[in-house]
C-alpha cells in the first residue's frame, strides 16, 4: 500500500520532509510557511497575503487573481472551513 504524504493542515502544502513542518517536527500539521517562530498558525490574513504573493511570483498571476485562487484554496483546508462555512 502507498503512503500518501500529508499536507499542511492550513495552506495544503506537502509536508514531504521535516523541515517542511513546523519547528521541524513531523507531528506538526502546519508548514513552516504558516506558522511562526514558535511553530503557532499565523493570522489568516498573513497566510492568504503570503500565498497570493507566492502566485504572483511563482506563477506570474495578476495580484488580484492571486487572492482570489488564495482565497479558494484556504476555504478547502481543515485550519479555515470554519471560517468560510456558511
Amino acid at each position: 500500500m502507498e503512503k500518501t504524504c500529508p499536507s499542511c493542515y492550513s495552506c495544503g502544502m506537502p509536508l514531504e520532509k521535516a523541515s517542511d513542518h513546523a519547528l521541524g517536527d513531523i507531528n506538526q500539521q502546519f508548514c513552516v510557511h504558516c506558522t511562526n517562530e514558535q511553530g503557532q498558525l499565523k493570522p489568516y490574513e498573513d497566510i492568504l497575503s503570503g500565498m497570493a504573493n507566492y502566485l504572483v511570483h511563482s506563477q506570474g498571476v495578476a495580484i488580484t487573481a492571486a487572492k482570489e485562487i488564495a482565497k479558494d484554496v484556504l476555504a478547502n483546508q481543515p485550519a479555515w472551513r470554519d471560517r468560510h462555512a456558511h
